[in-house]
């Protein structure tokens, strides 16, 4: 079924970005587009790349288990998360447009249309 291709996929994407950001975090934060410098800033890179790492296994594990409604939850809290990643870049990049922000945009987009899909696809 396409629609849990697509879910895995994005718990694979989150379970990436997560662990890229643990491993390098200084690119990671360029990436994320709020380039930061030193140990302790580098320290809130790899929280939220903790934070995406746990949300993709659980994702992943929803996934596997099937659990649709669980599944559905997930998503709306990924649609939140996105958003709330996009708000906080923007504002620390004062409040300019970067490139890098339309990962978080496209992050939006991607679990909103995956989110609408399973609704649709459950019935709800």
């Amino acid at each position: 079924m396409i629609l849990l291709a697509l879910c895995s996929l994005v718990a694979l994407a989150l379970v990436i970005f997560g662990a890229a950001a643990l491993i390098d975090p200084g690119r990671m934060a360029h990436l994320y587009g709020i380039p930061v410098e030193g140990d302790p800033a580098h320290g809130f890179v790899r929280a939220t790349g903790s934070r995406d790492l746990l949300i993709g296994l659980v994702l992943g594990a929803t996934i596997a288990y099937r659990d649709w409604p669980l599944i559905d939850v997930m998503l709306a809290g990924g649609v939140l998360l996105a958003a709330g990643d996009f708000w906080i870049v923007y504002h620390a990049a004062g409040r300019r447009f970067h490139p890098a922000h339309t990962m978080h945009a496209a992050g939006i987009v991607a679990f909103v249309l995956i989110l609408a899909m399973a609704l649709f696809a459950i019935g709800r």
